[in-house]
């Protein structure tokens, strides 16, 4: 059997704190790992600029709740599912991604945790420094093989590891930094992909 790990933000949804950024007018929150590639540095960033700006999780939540998925995403999951299990790998937080995972039918999601006080984030519990890429060696460990795609920086690290790797909607400084992994624009070329490089698909 094989594992299909997908990124969430920017591979199957929208950007939840791009949204953030939309709903509130703070520009900062626009960052993402395409911009601060170490997730603990981000996530500090973001943390002082809701400290600054009063801004609750329920605000988290709410610009969450208003996102859909990327056009597509749905049937691409729904399809690839047919020859594969599949793994959401990102770096959200429980308590953030549920509207996004009932409307992807609530796949398999390992993230993080945020610390919570009275509707307040007070700081962030990462699993692992390299969490994506944990994940993918305890499948390989059970004996499975994974495929991994995503669009940032921060996917590297289960590229590094897995059987077969893909950009999907990567920027192009990202993409041609990394010339080695082929780079997707839509669904249909990624999931052609994994269906070529499966040793148990037709």
């Amino acid at each position: 059997m094989e594992i299909v790990c997908l990124d969430m933000e920017g591979t199957l949804t929208p950007e939840i704190w791009e949204k953030i950024a939309l709903n509130t007018g703070i520009e900062e929150f626009n960052k993402t790992t395409r911009d601060i590639p170490d997730y603990s540095e981000l996530m500090d960033f973001r943390l002082r600029i809701m400290e600054k700006n009063n801004l609750k999780l329920s605000d988290i939540q709410k610009a969450s709740s208003e996102l859909d998925l990327l056009p597509g995403a749905m049937n691409f999951l729904q399809k690839i599912r047919e020859n594969f299990q599949v793994a959401i790998l990102s770096d959200t937080f429980h308590e953030i991604a549920k509207p996004l995972m009932e409307k992807m039918g609530y796949p398999l999601l390992l993230c993080h945790n945020l610390e919570i006080d009275n509707d307040k984030v007070i700081s962030y519990k990462l699993r692992h420094k390299k969490a994506k890429q944990q994940a993918i060696k305890g499948f390989q460990l059970m004996g499975y093989r994974c495929f991994a795609a995503g669009d940032s920086y921060n996917d590297i690290q289960m590229f590094e590891v897995a059987e077969k790797s893909f950009f999907i909607n990567a920027p192009l400084k990202i993409a041609e930094a990394h010339p080695s992994i082929e780079s997707f624009d839509n669904y249909l070329d990624l999931e052609n992909a994994f269906l070529k490089n499966s040793i148990f698909s037709s």
